[in-house]
């Protein structure tokens, strides 16, 4: 079984099981119906089920780690809460703070955030933004790179490239 399957299939038996009856793509956003006792049942339920086998899992080797484990179960509950339609009046997920973690992989940034939680100056606060601004400026550029030749030449000969 898929984990997204078995993460649906597991928040509604534990419902199931309080005598909550949820519908599927009603109105009621799920996180509003789950308690933590349900969430901590839906957890241990998983984590059961990964044990057993009973769930797609690539990186067997992790399923020993119970810290590791724990952690990722607790995760992909949260994902599927917030992500799954048909637990959100089947909207689709939009996230709260869109481009929030742009230039994550990029030490420099990394270092600059890192830098500017220590400052309580406002204008050295600033100074620290505006570089953190400005590289992720940079690596937006650098990033995309197009083939011109893969473009049909019509548009190409349009667009004036």
């Amino acid at each position: 079984m898929n984990q997204r399957e078995a993460t649906v299939n597991c928040i509604l038996s534990v419902l199931e099981e309080r005598g909550v009856e949820y519908e599927l793509n009603g109105s009621q956003p799920i996180a509003d119906v789950l308690n933590p006792d349900d969430k901590k049942n839906i957890r241990s339920i998983l984590f059961t089920m990964f044990q057993q086998g009973k769930i797609d899992f690539r990186d067997t080797s992790r399923l020993s780690d119970t810290k590791y484990m724990t952690d990722y179960i607790s995760g992909l509950v949260n994902n599927w809460i917030r992500k799954a339609p048909e637990f959100n009046g089947n909207a689709k997920y939009e996230a709260k703070n869109p481009g929030s973690r742009a230039g994550s992989g990029d030490e420099q940034i990394r270092e600059m955030k890192k830098l500017l939680s220590t400052v309580t100056d406002p204008e050295t606060k600033e100074v620290i933004k505006s570089a953190i601004e400005a590289r992720q400026a940079e690596i937006k550029l650098t990033t995309v790179s197009v083939n011109y030749d893969a473009i049909p030449a019509d548009l190409r000969a349009k667009l004036g490239l």
